[in-house]
């Protein structure tokens, strides 16, 4: 009733077109059918599309001699202007209403991915955690958001293993080799949830993969503090 109230007071439109919306949706049906979602072929390590005619499974030229500690990654969008609208409108303007239909294109992906199927239904979620005064900047967690909503849609357990213990400078700019070493560090295990997590099969969940650096770091975590048995990466949007 409430909702439906502040739909009547607010009327919501799409965050991409502004075409007015009904049942309580973020994104129109026709932007959403828009949205560039990636199917195979793609890149069995780190996820990267590839737009090639190709029947083998196959690893990138960007994942030839690195070793990630992750097992593998996978995202549901291509980075091109519209998921990447949504991401910084998710991220730094505090739509956290969003999450719900971006979740939506998560669990899909889980869904299509035989990979994560195989960790079965005791797999448990954990989003990439922001250091406590950037959370505190925008007021909340993208990559929580994100996971709350999936938990929700697939019953898959949620949990809040990781704390960022050191505020890193921003990886925009920085190569796969100094954001490794700008993360180094930055992550921990919280007391307490050495019980859940060791043994344990986890996806990670952030909003958007770029090298891979930031998931190999919390993955190192999750594995030598936490004794996780498999983690595995997936994220809204491949950068």
């Amino acid at each position: 009733m409430i909702a439906r109230f502040l739909d009547f007071l607010y009327p919501p439109i799409c965050e991409l077109c502004q075409k007015p919306l009904e049942c309580g949706d973020s994104i129109c049906s026709s932007c959403a059918d828009l949205l560039p979602r990636i199917s195979e072929p793609f890149c069995q390590n780190c996820g990267e599309s590839f737009d090639g005619n190709l029947e083998d499974e196959f690893r990138c030229q960007n994942c030839l001699g690195l070793t990630h500690a992750f097992h593998f990654a996978r995202a549901s969008l291509k980075g091109t202007s519209m998921p990447f609208h949504l991401v910084h409108s998710l991220k730094y303007r505090r739509r956290f209403f969003l999450a719900q239909n971006l979740a939506e294109l998560m669990e899909k992906t889980l869904e299509e991915d035989s990979r994560f199927r195989e960790m079965g239904r005791e797999a448990i979620l954990v989003p990439v955690p922001l250091h406590w005064r950037r959370q505190q900047w925008r007021q909340g967690n993208q990559a929580y958001e994100l996971s709350r909503q999936l938990s929700k849609l697939t019953g898959l357990p949620l949990s809040n293993a990781l704390k960022r213990v050191r505020s890193t400078r921003t990886q925009t700019k920085l190569s796969r080799k100094q954001r490794l070493s700008n993360l180094r560090g930055a992550f921990r295990l919280k007391r307490g949830h050495l019980d859940r997590i060791r043994g344990a099969q986890v996806i990670l969940v952030d909003d958007v993969f770029t090298t891979g650096a930031t998931a190999h770091e919390c993955t190192r975590i999750l594995k030598h503090e936490g004794q996780a048995s498999k983690v595995a990466i997936l994220t809204l949007v491949r950068g």
